[in-house]
């Protein structure tokens, strides 16, 4: 899959951007069935598998430095990342988790500025962040909002945050050198790789009896082979095309996504506070993604 022109590399991250949001819904489902680590291992078995099934062949070891990285970037992107932020529920509110992880963009920026050459932290970036940012709290908050500090899981959210980030900038490194599905499998399989000792750990117990009820392997199914394969392969070519700057200002998107999903299945009421941080959301990305003119 190639992209052909900033149009279709736009309409490639806004189809990312609204199957992740829905992966809230989804995972939210399957939480009553299978703990967060057990819906981790699944849906990148899966993804490893789709994979596997388009090319059966073992991929040739990169050079060291560039295998390395793409271990890294597993890691940090994959692993590290929903460990964090899954763990970080556990101690802090979701309305904290929300607002500290639409963080991610504005670290990017920061973080690229320091370690590339070619993306620098503009105004007119700070501005769209900004903007973004107060869009999330008003979506978040709805009108009752009550921040509770906890030092623990907020520091968490912080180093989910901060995992997306560097993965985001140091995927640049390599994704100009190879294809993004070879870059992405091996991803996946370095992903799984640190995943591996969790399942001898009493975090996983496996339940034949969930895993056989349709809506448990459909949802694992939609996870896996969309909101993994597709959207990690994606994403990667989205971010070697705009860059992990603009690229993950996109996410800013995400929770309003997750809004008008949530009211469409799930019924939840959106309010005029919902719809205006929506609007600053949108307004955000638009100016975030503006050239220098």
């Amino acid at each position: 899959m190639e992209f052909k022109g900033k149009a279709a590399t736009y309409l490639a991250a806004m189809s990312v951007i609204v199957i992740w949001g829905v992966t809230f819904v989804s995972t939210k489902y399957l939480l009553v069935w299978l703990t967060p680590t057990e819906i981790l291992l699944c849906r990148y078995v899966i993804a490893y598998a789709v994979f596997f099934a388009m090319n059966p062949r073992p991929l040739p070891l990169l050079p060291r430095k560039d295998e390395l990285t793409a271990a890294f970037c597993g890691l940090l992107g994959m692993t590290l990342y929903f460990i964090f932020e899954n763990t970080s529920l556990l101690f802090t509110t979701a309305s904290n988790c929300s607002l500290i992880a639409a963080s991610a963009p504005m670290m990017t920026g920061v973080l690229a500025n320091l370690m590339t050459p070619d993306e620098k932290f503009t105004r007119r970036f700070l501005i769209g962040c900004v903007l973004g940012f107060c869009g999330i709290f008003l979506i978040v908050c709805n009108g009752h909002f009550v921040l509770r500090l906890n030092p623990l899981g907020d520091m968490l959210v912080v180093l989910a945050a901060l995992s997306f980030s560097l993965y985001s900038v140091k995927l640049r490194s390599i994704g100009g050198k190879y294809p993004a599905e070879v870059v992405t499998r091996k991803m996946i399989f370095y992903s799984l790789l640190s995943l591996a000792p969790f399942a001898l750990t009493p975090q996983v117990s496996w339940k034949p009896r969930a895993l056989m009820e349709f809506s448990v392997w459909s949802n694992l199914l939609f996870l896996g082979a969309l909101a993994s394969a597709y959207c990690f392969f994606t994403w990667n070519k989205v971010i070697m095309s705009l860059g992990a700057v603009k690229a993950n200002v996109m996410i800013y998107l995400s929770p309003a996504v997750t809004m008008v999903c949530a009211a469409i299945i799930l019924k939840e009421k959106i309010t005029p506070l919902a719809v205006a941080g929506g609007l600053l959301i949108l307004a955000g990305v638009y100016i975030a993604q503006k050239g220098k003119n």
